[in-house]
């Protein structure tokens, strides 16, 4: 992968003013500082609320910036990604997340100014990326438990703060009350499947498949899509399961099944269904349709770095303006 210059680039900064703990706007002017030391040209803005991501998204990738950062969690990363994706410019990353698994699957640093050193020093790849009806996600797309377990999270960071704990007390608070059914008909690449589930998980992230303790990563270093299907367990299995995962993992697990498919078919009887993608929740009309986007997503990394399976180095030298209009 070739090392970019970055004179003469210039770089639009979107700053989700309620992702992390971080003083948003005065990192703002810490980023402004940093890459104009360097000669790169910036603008920096800072959301009040998650509403103003896509926007902001959209104007960038209809403007002349080169590159698109995106400062976050996970859920703002893939907002900014779906605009960014297949317009020849190129996705820059700022984890200011709770976990930022899409990160760390890129060997993007956590620190601030390590990752402000991968816009300027930093190489591109192309990158795959998940997709269910035309809506994009890094790591992970689920219908069922999880989207309730994503409304309590938010509650349990209302009253007691965002962190990895509040996370994993709000799975816990879901689990222990009686969980719901869905009565799915799948079809993984053609493959019939009929399967009465509390949860369909679909993983994109061969990082968080490892983090998980599950099987997974050779689906994704085969560049597929990975499909976890948890048998019909009752709360207290559920429990069990959750209990399992937080202390050993869930490798070996016959809770659920696990399919690697490159795309996957979902049908339902109920016309829409609440689907999480990355930490968001949309309501979405089904049948649900996942599928793999390889490539298409440019994006900054460290220079010199492994290479997971499911990138690609992408050798072109520079994301243009151009390419995106």
């Amino acid at each position: 992968m070739a090392r970019d210059d970055s004179q003469g680039r210039i770089i639009e900064v979107i700053l989700n003013g309620r992702s992390g703990t971080l003083d948003k706007h005065a990192l703002a002017g810490r980023i402004e500082s940093f890459l104009a030391e360097r000669g790169v040209m910036s603008r920096v803005h800072v959301t009040a609320n998650g509403t103003e991501v896509p926007l902001l998204a959209r104007r960038a990738t209809n403007g002349d910036a080169d590159i698109i950062v995106a400062g976050g969690g996970d859920g703002t990363l893939a907002t900014v990604a779906e605009h960014v994706a297949g317009t020849g410019k190129a996705l820059g990353v700022l984890p200011l997340g709770t976990f930022n698994y899409f990160a760390r699957n890129l060997g993007i640093p956590l620190e601030v100014d390590d990752a402000l050193d991968v816009l300027v020093g930093g190489a591109f790849i192309s990158a795959d990326v998940g997709e269910v009806n035309g809506n994009l996600f890094l790591n992970n797309s689920s219908i069922g438990l999880y989207p309730a377990v994503l409304a309590q999270r938010e509650s349990a960071y209302r009253w007691i703060g965002r962190s990895q704990l509040s996370a994993y007390l709000s799975v816990l608070l879901v689990l222990v009350q009686p969980p719901g059914f869905l009565s799915l008909t799948i079809s993984a690449d053609g493959h019939l499947l009929a399967r009465r589930t509390p949860l369909l998980f679909i993983g994109a992230n061969a990082f968080q498949m490892d983090s998980f303790g599950i099987v997974g990563r050779d689906c994704l270093d085969s560049r597929k899509l990975t499909l976890y299907v948890t048998r019909p367990l009752g709360a207290l299995g559920l429990l069990r399961l959750a209990v399992r995962a937080f202390v050993k993992g869930l490798r070996g697990a016959r809770e659920f099944e696990a399919t690697r498919a490159e795309e996957i078919l979902v049908g339902m009887r109920r016309p829409r269904v609440r689907v999480a993608m990355d930490g968001e929740v949309r309501l979405i009309e089904t049948p649900l349709r996942f599928r793999l986007r390889r490539g298409a997503l440019r994006v900054l990394v460290p220079a010199l770095r492994p290479t997971p399976g499911a990138v690609q180095p992408d050798t072109t030298t520079e994301p243009g303006p151009a390419a995106a209009r």
